[in-house]
């Protein structure tokens, strides 16, 4: 039995290849932090208003959301780039911030708004995404019970839909704007 040998230089071309799309995410150096439209001074932006209204979602603390923006440069896949101005909206606070970036909202499990993130660069089409917040409790449940084949899947379906889903986790994920180039004048 004759056994193949490679040179070195062509299993490092090989690897390159192979990681050349899993480029590491920019670093984010600070956090951005949200203003209230609702006068509160805090995070929790209901605050002041759950004192007289028992209607009021419940506040079950804050989470850092990813904001990145990418470009598809001829065709090569998506490349994350830095240097867009982005506005992230939400009901009761809004942020603005430089891409990438980390701003810390609100949770209010079930309640927690949906962000609508705005962004634009010189050179590249304005851009806004939604991003909607996810049930990581009931997700991360159901994932387990996919992994037990059809038996687990229903065992667990069963389980969630006799649990008291409301008090959840909560999270949000990171909100990717891709942005297109300009058209060519």
């Amino acid at each position: 039995m004759k056994c193949l040998r490679w040179p070195a230089g062509w299993l490092a071309m090989i690897g390159v290849a192979c990681l050349g799309g899993c480029a590491a995410p920019l670093a984010v150096n600070n956090v951005t932090d949200i203003r209230s439209t609702t006068g509160s001074r805090g995070i929790d932006v209901y605050e002041a208003k759950r004192r007289t209204d028992p209607s009021v979602p419940e506040f079950a603390g804050d989470q850092l959301v990813e904001v990145r923006t990418f470009h598809n440069p001829g065709g090569g896949g998506e490349v994350e780039m830095a240097g867009a101005s982005c506005l992230l909206e939400a009901s009761g606070f809004t942020a603005t911030m430089t891409t990438p970036a980390k701003v810390r909202v609100p949770l209010y499990r079930g309640q927690s708004s949906t962000l609508a993130v705005t962004c634009q660069k010189a050179g590249y089409q304005k851009r806004m995404i939604t991003v909607a917040p996810i049930d990581a409790t009931r997700q991360a449940r159901l994932a387990s019970g996919v992994n037990g084949g059809i038996l687990g899947a229903v065992i667990v379906a069963g389980i969630d839909a006799a649990a008291d889903n409301t008090k959840n986790d909560w999270r949000y994920p990171v909100a990717k704007v891709v942005l297109e180039a300009d058209a060519p004048r």
